[in-house]
């Protein structure tokens, strides 16, 4: 499934606030489905729904990923007409880890895998521990809703709109008619959040030339 970043999304707000933002970038991407089984919608800090991985509009030598799960969640600022929310807050679920997972020598195996989990301090904080970040020494610990930033990386964790377009009414006509009747302002999703991590960093630090993504989320066992 194709389609093209949503500039005008609150991830993209935060992130140009922060210097990390989409500007006026705009590409075609690759992204996941935002349907899936009941099982894995019950269990939302699993369930990723999108990864985006593209140049730093602000600095061509950094590259940005972008990691997007418990979706369907709803802005409070939309929510007349749309019923009870399942969630208004972003899932900071301690219990689960997720890693970023990069393959620079094409044999389909993580030469890099970059982590990060969350947890909360005495007074109730909650904040993201991030390990496994190239040339890093240590944990990187900061609280969510916050920019962490150095020389080397910027970091931001929170919860916020669903940067993934979708006319679900165009969807759903062009099946049933056979007529392309998709609506480049209708979004299906307008008003629904995801929780997000993102990082910049310098794309040296992930390779010397072409290099595969991909995110996974996984659980504590009992």
């Amino acid at each position: 499934m194709r389609l093209k970043v949503k500039t005008r999304t609150a991830v993209a707000a935060a992130l140009l606030a922060a210097g990390i933002g989409f500007g006026a970038w705009e590409a075609t991407l690759y992204a996941s489905d935002h349907s899936e089984a009941p099982r894995v919608q019950a269990d939302a800090a699993q369930d990723i729904t999108d990864l985006y991985v593209f140049q730093s509009p602000t600095n061509p030598n950094n590259t940005v990923i972008v990691v997007c799960w418990a979706g369907l969640s709803v802005d409070p600022d939309h929510l007349q007409g749309l019923g009870e929310p399942a969630s208004t807050a972003g899932v900071f679920d301690p219990a689960a880890l997720y890693t970023i997972h990069i393959d620079n020598d094409a044999d389909n195996v993580a030469d890099i895998k970059i982590y990060w989990r969350y947890g909360t301090n005495g007074a109730g904080d909650t904040g993201i521990q991030w390990s496994g970040i190239p040339d890093t020494s240590g944990a990187v610990v900061h609280a969510v809703e916050e920019v962490y930033e150095d020389a080397s990386m910027k970091l931001w964790t929170g919860h916020a709109d669903d940067p993934f377009f979708f006319d679900a009414v165009g969807y759903l006509t062009t099946l049933d008619t056979g007529a392309l009747s998709f609506d480049s302002t209708r979004d299906t999703l307008a008003g629904l959040n995801v929780t997000a991590a993102v990082i910049e960093i310098e794309t040296s630090k992930l390779g010397q030339g072409a290099f595969q993504v991909w995110t996974t989320a996984s659980r504590k066992g009992n």
